[in-house]
């Protein structure tokens, strides 16, 4: 009789439980579509002014300069050109082309209009996977940089490496709900 006491006592423990795991899947499935869901390499999307600053970044004139900036409200004109000035009296091509494309990355963008690079089941491995590619940039960078540290223009390759390498430092991992809500 000492047994078939402890056998019903299991017996309704087990269906408590069960009956507990069923009403959290029924009554939140949020939670339970979090827990399936993957991790996301994602970069920031562009700045709404980026065609003008690039149209700044090679105005030949105070004419064109003015041109490219005319659209926007004063303060941001003036903002706009000290910031394309700050980096045109960076001394080296690479170096300005660094920092030009840095500043055309919007980083204060809400995380859930960044651009999806690649899809991972768990953050460690999205994580590992943007070192990697962050290491691999800043190699070809640093070859780029020390082959053509005085040069006038970089070859579109280069500037491919480098536009790879601000990707890469201002990307994060974010859990995949974090842009499902978009």
């Amino acid at each position: 009789m000492g047994n078939l006491l402890i056998s019903r006592a299991a017996c309704c423990f087990a269906l408590a439980i069960s009956g507990a795991a069923v009403a959290i899947a029924v009554f939140s499935p949020a939670a339970v579509a979090e827990t399936s869901r993957g991790w996301l390499l994602v970069t920031p999307p562009p700045i709404p002014e980026k065609r003008t600053l690039m149209k700044v970044y090679v105005a030949g004139s105070d004419a064109e300069v003015q041109a490219a900036v005319a659209s926007l409200p004063g303060d941001e004109q003036v903002r706009l050109v000290t910031k394309v000035y700050k980096i045109l009296t960076i001394p080296t091509v690479a170096a300005r082309t660094e920092a030009l494309l840095d500043a055309v990355q919007d980083t204060s963008a809400p995380v859930a209009r960044w651009r999806r690079i690649e899809r991972f089941d768990s953050a460690a491995s999205c994580e590992q996977q943007r070192q990697r590619a962050l290491q691999s940039f800043e190699r070809a960078a640093e070859s780029v940089r020390s082959s053509s540290p005085d040069g006038d223009e970089l070859a579109l390759a280069e500037w491919t490496i480098f536009e790879g390498l601000a990707a890469c430092r201002l990307s994060r991992c974010v859990p995949e709900s974090t842009l499902l809500s978009r």
